[in-house]
Formats: C-alpha cells, sequence, structure tokens
C-alpha cells in the first residue's frame, strides 16, 4: 500500500478563488504557518512558510468547496489541512517547473476550521503573488 500525506495547521492567506471543472468547484488558496526559533547567538528568527490548497468539491455541490469553504473561508482564518502533497510538473517558456500543492479531496482528506479571522492581518503576513495557474496544465 502506499501512502503520503501532509498536515498542516496556520491562516488563510488570501480569500479562496473558487472555479468550475467538468461540473465540480474546486477553491485554491494559501496558508500562511509560521517558524519561530533562537538561533546559537540568542537571536529570534521568524519565517513564514506558505502552502497552496486545492479543495475538491464532492458529488453534486455536496462537499467541502460549496458547504465550507464558499460560506466561511476567509482571510485570516486559522484552518487545520490534512491531504495528498502533490508535486506536478508543467513547462513554461520551454522551460520544465515544478509547482507544490496540497489536494482535498475524498475521504483521506481533512478540513477543519478551527478559529475566526483575526482582526489584525499583520500577524499572517503578506500572501506571496502566484504564477498565473491558467499557464499551469493541472
Amino acid at each position: 500500500m502506499n501512502f503520503a500525506q501532509i498536515t498542516i495547521s496556520g491562516n488563510v492567506g488570501q480569500a479562496p478563488e473558487i472555479k468550475e471543472i467538468n461540473g465540480t468547484k474546486v477553491a485554491n488558496f494559501s496558508v500562511a504557518v509560521n517558524e519561530s526559533y533562537n538561533t546559537k547567538a540568542g537571536e529570534k528568527v521568524e519565517k513564514t512558510h506558505w502552502y497552496p490548497i486545492e479543495a475538491w468539491d464532492g458529488s453534486q455541490g455536496k462537499g467541502l468547496v460549496s458547504n465550507v469553504i464558499e460560506k466561511y473561508l476567509t482571510v485570516g482564518t486559522t484552518v487545520l489541512v490534512q491531504g495528498m502533497p502533490m508535486i506536478e510538473t508543467y513547462e513554461k517558456d520551454g522551460e520544465k517547473r515544478k509547482a507544490f500543492k496540497i489536494k482535498l479531496a475524498g475521504t483521506g482528506s481533512t478540513f477543519r476550521l478551527t478559529g475566526g479571522a483575526k482582526k489584525d492581518s499583520s500577524t499572517v503576513g503578506d500572501s506571496p503573488k502566484v504564477e498565473d495557474t491558467d499557464e499551469v496544465p493541472f
């Protein structure tokens, strides 16, 4: 049996972009996970890691995108995500590239709203610019 799963908890960094593909809703958004540690010299270092999420709705609009993401997900909301780590390869300008994302689809995925949106959006950080995904063939 082959198995791969990633679990993250963090804050939503951008409003979900919702599209419909072959009659199924798909939401794309990013989650910021903050890391903090002290160096040997005692200097505090803070980093934000961004994880792109792709969530697929269940059949006939009864799934995650229609019932939860579309209605309740906003910038700054704290979420828990468990899904399939995906590394897709595509070509742009004649150059091979790779893109990482966490895919939520089916019973092996978990998505939980664990907190409301932060009043101070600076705790989320600046969401990075994402390349135009219309050019990515997946």
